[in-house]
């Protein structure tokens, strides 16, 4: 592979960069991540807050062993798995597709 073809790549992959196509991919990925850092850091900073000025709410029991701060933890756990499958379904259904048709574009149909 000669320099030629490394500056033909070069621009083959900046203009992939630079179409419509690809901008709407990355519309749609930093839309999910940004809603689903929300969502979560949300969560988070309000555990945070909690266990800070209020530390009495944690300790308050809920039945036997368990208190509420340990049903925090575990909605916590939740949460993430439910952002994780939720990704998942949203990138096999949204984004994979996108992805697919730019590098058919880009492979000019060779897979």
């Amino acid at each position: 592979m000669g320099t030629g073809d490394a500056a033909t790549a070069s621009d083959q992959y900046a203009a992939v960069y630079d179409s419509a196509q690809f901008q709407d991919l990355q519309r749609r990925s930093n839309g999910f991540i940004i809603w689903a850092s929300v969502v979560f850091y949300g969560w988070w900073f309000t555990g945070v807050a909690l266990a800070a000025f209020a530390p009495g709410v944690f300790r308050q029991g809920i039945g036997g062993p368990f208190n509420v701060g340990m049903l925090f933890l575990f909605l916590s756990f939740a949460l993430v798995a439910a952002i994780s499958g939720l990704y998942m379904r949203y990138a096999r259904t949204r984004l994979d597709p996108a992805s697919e048709r730019i590098r058919a574009d880009l492979e000019g149909g060779l897979r």
